[in-house]
């Protein structure tokens, strides 16, 4: 289904033995299971650390087509799996594939042929890739000058996935036939190259010029590998978005759907049924059909369309979708794994009958928050800006948060972080990232560090993502009191630290270089410092040694000192507090006084916005320099965008940051500049008629998940500052200091999840005095107005 998930479920109907499902079927001749032979491989079961997932029912989204497919085109596919492909032993083989057959024509035409990927030659000329098909993403059109009788076609493509799926379609009206034998009833429909090694390829094919002559028969290799008929493609969302409708013959409603009859008159090629969910959901579709024997019924899901609002929009990378084969009359299907989607189109194929619907349901699939946050303010665009976050975040959450219902569902370090704040405002609950950092704590890399995302057995790691791992153990202490999870995790945090004070100390001073990884030849994913993705490099450099990777570390140290004090952990506190003092003197060194801010790197090479909010963060600004610091922030961040008004020229500052941003601003007392920088990146948002949180600040949110926690960050600021939600005893939580930081805001109420129930505030301005018309806290805990 994409780089990251499960894989798309072909349901082939005709291997289903009977009513298996029923309750009397005769199993008795199905083999037994069989015991593990370790059955120590999972260690000992634990309870269940929060609630079950209770799949409750969806109401039905908006039904916007039922379109009648059009018979147009006859399609040619093959398909060549290559498991290899994801493996860590993939770079021994080679992903080169080369395929034939030869087209028949009946005459010399000039023929508009869609075709997929890849290079090819027809009759020994090379063919130009051809421009793509409008609103048929994944498809080019070739124009194919034939000659009467059998033309040789030759192609070739690098595999792109586990699983390459070579398509082809061309006008039924041409009369064209493929066949790799040259027989308009043989059975080999294409010839293609067998899995190689990388050595073989090296060994054999590379120094064979392209394209191959008809007569090349590949036998040091074993020869060619023949597909037929029964080898062809099995791509749901390739062939949906190729597909081609008709006019509508009939307008239905969500309530209409249940029972609907198709009526195979007005659909004899089949149909397209497109649900509108407005924003993305992770559920299970589930299907109770009848009138579908031999019928194929494609189900795709994704969050964007193409321009004509008919065609999902799929990627190489991500096509989300399931195909069913049907062999009986009636059907009842669900995927095994949920699926993310804000559309799902249902694609029936090959109909012989009066299909019924007789239910289609949606589970959501994700976990069971509980909403006491509420936020209300002067401001309608910050209100709709406050409800991304929990709308989002109720998409990316499932037994631990994730990034996206879609493309990925992985638990990365930095996104878990952000959604734990987001949550804090928004569901208050503490389950859900006590499960994930206890995860965390068993998936260090075989270097010591946190992996990026978890579980995963690869070294993939991000250098400042495990450092965010730090203060999000902190955080969770800081909000619940709670020591057993960084008890948990201490050895996990300790290996971390211990790698970092690695690379710190290859410099006296104990600053970070970015490039570390340069130094000692590696290539991680993402390189040696991850930072900002979202910021232009003209804004901050990620080159040497480095003013806010450094600040990151110094965090994360803060962060361990204190969880090393409140496990009794002295002498570890010591040592880190001693290693601490030495770096924040370094930071001075970033510290530009011509220009009254701190610098990216030690080259003086930017000085962005990042680089002195971060000294904010990190407590190393001085209170000589705060002033100096907020004009320049005022200077260098006067908007989200480069070009002030949205993202066509790049972006300050990327969503996935906001964090950050908007703590130091916070930090700074810059509350009206963190404002203005909602308003206008959340803004730009709304504007393009999201409901939840994209994943960057893009011109073309087409590219991008537009459901990403990572970037719902406004929703905890929001509350925090304007409700003026404090703790100054944390992990004492009993005593809440009521702080309102709101400029240019007349009134504001709320609510606040607190450990022992509910904060509820409400204040109005009158004047220039801020007057506090409801303060209500559970038993127990103390509100004092500052």
């Amino acid at each position: 289904m994409s780089f990251a998930l499960n894989a798309i479920e072909l349901f082939d109907q005709h291997g289903i033995d009977g009513d298996w499902h029923q309750p009397d079927f005769d199993d008795h001749a199905w083999p037994l299971a069989v015991p593990l032979a370790d059955q120590a491989a999972w260690g000992a079961l634990q309870p269940r650390p929060m609630p079950l997932l209770p799949l409750p029912a969806l109401e039905l989204p908006a039904v916007m087509h039922v379109l009648p497919l059009v018979d147009d085109a006859v399609r040619y596919s093959f398909a060549l799996p290559l498991p290899q492909f994801y493996e860590d032993n993939a770079h021994d083989f080679s992903s080169f594939i080369a395929y034939r057959t030869w087209v028949y024509s009946p005459a010399d035409q000039d023929v508009p042929v869609s075709v997929f990927w890849g290079e090819h030659w027809l009759n020994g000329a090379a063919l130009p890739q051809g421009p793509p098909a409008p609103n048929k993403n994944m498809c080019y059109t070739q124009h194919w000058h034939l000659h009467t009788g059998w033309n040789y076609l030759f192609g070739k493509v690098g595999a792109y996935r586990d699983l390459v799926d070579q398509y082809f379609a061309v006008p039924r009206a041409r009369g064209l036939v493929f066949s790799a034998t040259r027989t308009h009833d043989g059975t080999c429909i294409f010839e293609h190259s067998p899995a190689l090694t990388a050595a073989q390829f090296e060994q054999y094919l590379r120094p064979m010029p392209l394209p191959y002559p008809p007569d090349e028969t590949l036998a040091a290799l074993g020869g060619w590998q023949c597909c037929t008929a029964a080898d062809c493609a099995q791509s749901p969302c390739r062939e949906t978005s190729w597909d081609t409708y008709g006019d509508p013959h009939e307008t239905l409603t969500p309530a209409q759907l249940h029972g609907h009859v198709f009526r195979h008159a007005l659909y004899p090629r089949g149909f397209s049924l497109l649900l509108d969910l407005q924003h993305i959901q992770l559920a299970f579709p589930c299907l109770r059909l009848r009138g579908v024997r031999g019928a194929t019924i494609d189900l795709t899901y994704n969050e964007h369309l193409r321009a004509d609002q008919q065609h999902i929009l799929h990627l190489h990378h991500y096509q989300g979708g399931d195909r069913i084969l049907c062999a009986n009359n009636e059907l009842v299907w669900q995927p095994v794994h949920p699926r993310g989607m804000r559309y799902l189109m249902l694609t029936f194929r090959n109909t012989t009958a009066d299909v019924t619907l007789d239910t289609l349901s949606l589970r959501r699939a994700t976990y069971p928050f509980t909403q006491p946050g509420t936020f209300d303010c002067a401001d309608p665009l910050l209100n709709a800006i406050w409800a991304l976050g929990p709308r989002t975040l109720a998409a990316t959450a499932e037994d631990v948060y994730t990034d996206c219902a879609g493309r990925e569902r992985g638990m990365y370090l930095r996104d878990v972080v952000i959604q734990y704040h987001v949550n804090l405002a928004a569901f208050g609950d503490q389950a859900l990232m006590r499960h994930c950092l206890n995860l965390y704590a068993l998936s260090p890399a075989p270097d010591g560090l946190f992996r990026a995302v978890y579980p995963n057995s690869g070294a993939y790691t991000i250098s400042d993502f495990a450092l965010n791992a730090i203060e999000g153990y902190a955080a969770y202490y800081l909000h619940t009191g709670d020591p057993t999870v960084m008890r948990h995790a201490w050895d996990a945090i300790q290996q971390t630290l211990a790698w970092y004070a690695t690379l710190a100390d290859e410099r006296d001073d104990k600053l970070l270089d970015a490039e570390w990884h340069l130094a000692r030849g590696l290539k991680p994913q993402y390189g040696g410092f991850h930072g900002d993705n979202g910021t232009t490099p003209a804004h901050m450099s990620t080159r040497g040694i480095h003013c806010v990777f450094s600040c990151t570390y110094l965090l994360a140290l803060q962060s361990v000192r204190r969880m090393a004090s409140a496990l009794g952990k002295r002498k570890e506190a010591a040592a880190l507090r001693a290693r601490a003092a030495t770096l924040a003197a370094s930071l001075q060194k970033f510290w530009d006084a011509g220009r009254g801010c701190y610098a990216d790197n030690l080259d003086f090479e930017t000085h962005s916005a990042h680089a002195s909010l971060f000294a904010a963060r990190a407590g190393v600004a001085t209170k000589e320099q705060v002033p100096q610091i907020r004009a320049h922030i005022a200077r260098v961040l006067p908007s989200v965008f480069v070009n002030g008004y949205d993202p066509g020229a790049g972006s300050l500052f990327g969503p996935s940051f906001a964090l950050y941003i908007f703590d130091g601003l916070y930090h700074l007392g810059m509350a009206d500049r963190a404002q203005h920088l909602m308003r206008q990146g959340w803004g730009w948002m709304l504007a393009q008629g999201l409901r939840t949180c994209a994943e960057h600040f893009h011109a073309d949110l087409a590219s991008m998940s537009v459901g990403h926690g990572w970037s719902a960050a406004p929703t905890y600021f929001l509350s925090k500052h304007v409700l003026g939600m404090h703790y100054p005893k944390a992990p004492n939580l009993d005593t809440v200091e009521i702080r309102v930081n709101a400029p240019g805001l007349a009134h504001a109420r709320g609510t606040w999840p607190h450990p022992r129930g509910i904060i509820e505030v409400a204040w109005h301005m009158d004047g220039t005095r801020r007057v506090f018309d409801t303060l209500r806290a559970p038993d127990g805990v103390h509100l004092r107005v500052v």
